[in-house]
């Protein structure tokens, strides 16, 4: 017992650990407001490149990211039109218009979508943008070959290849007005500010007029030296327009007093930004990308050089009328400083200042061909489609395939894109509709974009295209 009151003792007596230093209290930081970022809704600026920087990519196939998801378009009898579903359940739709021959592209306004019967037609169409059945159908045009037509605040306008501009009601068809021109009439028309314009031939030769938009009355007329390719585009205060003899024009839109002409050898309509236009054109059999200033007309920077030998398709006079009618060509489209373009089977998006090569992609074994059409661009992506039928939705920023499908029937006019909707015309009569997206997915109303055919439609335009309740 006393062994034990010693141990106990001994433990009491162990010296107490010292206590801890203590430890000093820093104040907290007073709380800031967070600074503003991005705008999530505004667009993200183009990262700042340096000038004369080319860099040589590899071209990526368009496949490698993803198979090309084959469909079966169902069969239909001449005028009729079936919805059927795309492999992930999302809705797609056809119509086969009555005359069953090469159609140009659509236009998209006012829930509908508008589409030429053809080079050999003398009808015209509208169809519900959602499910392809006909609103309405103008089957007895005064004149054959409707061209793709242009939507404007209600408004269809197009050309016939036989000599007219005509302007139809877009919820009814009814004939607002009418013009004859002069035979042939070939080229696509543009839209602005009130005045329509179109190419067509006169007393002394080819000239390009300006109309009044709300019933057809001429404004002013300038002497050009050749058909249009394609159509006129407006951009800034002047109307520019290139012709199968590779001229290209400047003209001012509200006098028609000719700025200047440069024999350029363009293969397309320009294209107009930030005071500069980008044109693709022709040296020998390949296309190149040059930049010239809309002052003056001169070429300031030549850039990318097609790999292919196939500019010889490029149509230099009026002998075959269906194939001035219906090319389009390699044009360029600029976005935020980036230009994306398809010429041949590549597809390329590089530096609208440098030329420096961002990313490219080709279509495999048919780079040596024009075998990809010209690009829409609608938001975050750019559509294509290829001679053979295939579309592909890619990435802006990288060219990354997000999605494809095979139709299985050509295509050899530019797609249009609305409301996550694209929609395809093909050379046997079919328009083909899917939905491959959300309605973001959106801009590219018809050829060109917006009636000036100089990008996508504004948010304004495209209200006044939506439909109405």
């Amino acid at each position: 017992m006393k062994r034990l009151l010693l141990v106990v003792a001994g433990c009491s007596a162990s010296p107490t650990p010292p206590p801890p230093p203590p430890v000093a209290v820093v104040p907290e930081a007073p709380r800031l407001a967070p600074k503003p970022g991005i705008d999530l809704v505004g667009p993200i600026a183009a990262p700042e490149r340096k000038a004369g920087v080319h860099h040589a990519l590899p071209p990526v196939d368009l496949v490698s990211d993803r198979a090309v998801v084959h469909l079966d378009v169902p069969e239909l009898p001449r005028g009729g039109s079936v919805g059927f579903q795309l492999p992930d359940d999302r809705p797609a739709w056809v119509a086969r218009i009555p005359d069953a021959v090469q159609l140009p592209a659509v236009a998209y306004g006012d829930g509908r979508v508008y589409v030429s019967g053809g080079f050999e037609s003398t009808t015209f169409y509208a169809m519900n943008a959602t499910t392809g059945h006909i609103d309405w159908a103008t089957q007895n045009l005064e004149d054959n070959g409707p061209t793709a037509a242009v939507y404007d605040d209600g408004r269809v306008v197009f050309n016939t290849e036989s000599c007219t501009v005509f302007a139809l009601d877009g919820k009814t068809g009814r004939r607002l007005w009418l013009r004859k021109l002069g035979d042939p009439t070939l080229a696509q028309t543009a839209v602005a500010d009130g005045l329509v314009f179109s190419s067509h031939p006169g007393t002394a030769g080819q000239e390009l007029s300006a109309y009044r938009v709300g019933d057809g009355e001429p404004v002013w007329t300038q002497p050009i030296d050749g058909e249009l390719l394609a159509a006129p585009m407006v951009g800034g205060d002047s109307v520019y327009a290139s012709t199968a003899t590779g001229t290209t024009y400047r003209i001012k839109r509200t006098s028609g007093r000719l700025a200047w002409s440069r024999r350029l050898d363009a293969t397309t309509v320009p294209w107009f930004a930030d005071g500069e236009l980008f044109v693709t054109r022709q040296i020998k059999n390949h296309e190149q990308q040059v930049v010239v200033d809309a002052a003056t007309g001169a070429i300031v920077r030549e850039q990318t050089m097609s790999t292919g030998k196939y500019a010889w398709d490029v149509p230099t006079d009026l002998r075959d009328w269906k194939t001035v009618w219906s090319f389009e060509g390699s044009r360029p489209v600029i976005d935020r400083g980036v230009r994306y373009v398809a010429m041949g089977g590549e597809i390329h998006a590089s530096d609208a200042a440098s030329g420096e090569a961002l990313w490219q992609r080709r279509y495999a074994g048919k780079e040596a061909r024009r075998s990809v059409g010209s690009v829409a661009l609608a938001g975050s992506e750019i559509v294509i489609a290829t001679r053979e039928g295939k579309l592909f939705g890619l990435d802006i920023d990288t060219g990354y395939t997000l999605w494809s499908y095979d139709l299985g029937h050509r295509v050899v006019a530019e797609p249009v894109v609305a409301k996550g909707w694209v929609y395809a015309a093909t050379t046997d009569g079919l328009v083909v509709a899917l939905n491959v997206a959300d309605v973001t997915l959106d801009g590219w109303h018809m050829f060109g974009g917006n009636p000036q055919h100089d990008g996508p439609v504004t948010q304004k335009a495209a209200a006044r295209a939506a439909p109405r309740r």
